[in-house]
């Protein structure tokens, strides 16, 4: 009998966000357990314990990957030259990890953040601040560069994850 090789740390939560991922997708936040999350790894429940004490740390190591991620989708857009482009970027970029993942919406509109431990909620509140603060950037840079017309960066930035979400949330309420 083959002795099955361990995979590295790292890959394994990897493997372990796209599956909470795909969780929260089909079936909501709620249901993320270490159960579900082994079963679909195709583990025992206590390998689970080898990478995380509890469900908690597991949705908190997934906030913030979700964080790096959007993270990523900024410092992607701040390569581009113009404000527009920049903003093309954020929106394609976004749409893709989406496609990915398929969660965003569910995240944030999940009762079991917003209800759950201080510490859940607290890393969303971090993750989407990060998040408006890098759009913030960009649309306070393309006023100061002439590309785009005075108003205020922080509704901008705010009118921008509202519309993204909204898409995103009307697609999961109809699919």
């Amino acid at each position: 009998m083959k002795e099955k090789k361990r995979k590295p740390i790292g890959k394994r939560k990897e493997e372990v966000f796209f599956i909470i991922s795909e969780i929260i997708a089909e079936k909501g936040l709620s249901e993320v357990s270490t159960t579900e999350v082994a079963k679909r790894l195709g583990v025992s429940q206590p390998a689970i314990y080898k990478y995380f004490k509890n469900k908690d740390e597991m949705i908190v190591y997934f906030l913030e990957s979700l964080k790096k991620q959007l993270s990523e989708i900024i410092k992607k857009a701040k390569e581009e030259k113009s404000t527009e482009d920049r903003l093309r970027k954020i929106y394609t970029e976004h749409f893709r990890l989406i496609g990915r993942s398929k969660i965003l919406p569910r995240v944030v509109f999940s009762d079991i953040v917003h209800m759950g431990k201080e510490e859940k909620k607290e890393k969303l509140r971090e993750v989407i601040y990060m998040y408006k603060e890098g759009i913030k950037q960009i649309l306070e840079e393309g006023i100061k560069k002439g590309e785009l017309k005075p108003f205020d960066p922080e509704w901008g930035a705010r009118f921008i994850i509202g519309t993204i979400l909204q898409q995103l949330f009307s697609g999961c309420l109809m699919g």
